[in-house]
């Protein structure tokens, strides 16, 4: 779904997201073009989240100008706490601890992946699904 902003310069939106692309384009005073294109998956399940339940509020960060460093804090901000989230739960699983000192890669890996995985769900529950 695209949202585009009421204010114009030469007859074409400011802001523009497009949901489905996770792009956001804005023409600036100049008329030239700016595109700025997302990739991680909460920036993806964040907008489809916005779009379905708070089109509103999606249309109101695009109006306001406010939709580009929105995106790119909520980006930043997931990726971080689901890292920060990952190294907790590692380091508080005894079996990834032993598996870390007696040096069984594989296990290491598999717990690691694990432990990402879980942080990434408990992250996107309290920060994308918002």
């Amino acid at each position: 779904m695209i949202f585009e902003s009421k204010q114009t310069v030469n007859g074409k939106p400011v802001w523009i997201v497009d949901t489905d692309k996770l792009t956001v384009t804005h023409i600036t005073k100049t008329g030239e073009t700016e595109q700025h294109s997302f990739w991680h998956d909460c920036v993806k399940y964040h907008l489809h989240y916005c779009e379905e339940y708070f089109p509103e509020r999606l249309q109101n960060l695009v109006d306001s100008g406010e939709i580009y460093r929105y995106l790119e804090e909520l980006d930043i901000k997931v990726t971080d706490a689901v890292g920060e989230q990952a190294e907790l739960l590692m380091k508080n699983n005894r079996e990834y601890q032993i598996a870390n000192e007696i040096g069984d890669l594989y296990k290491v890996g598999a717990i690691g992946n694990n432990s990402r995985q879980e942080a990434r769900d408990m992250v996107f529950a309290s920060m994308v699904y918002v």
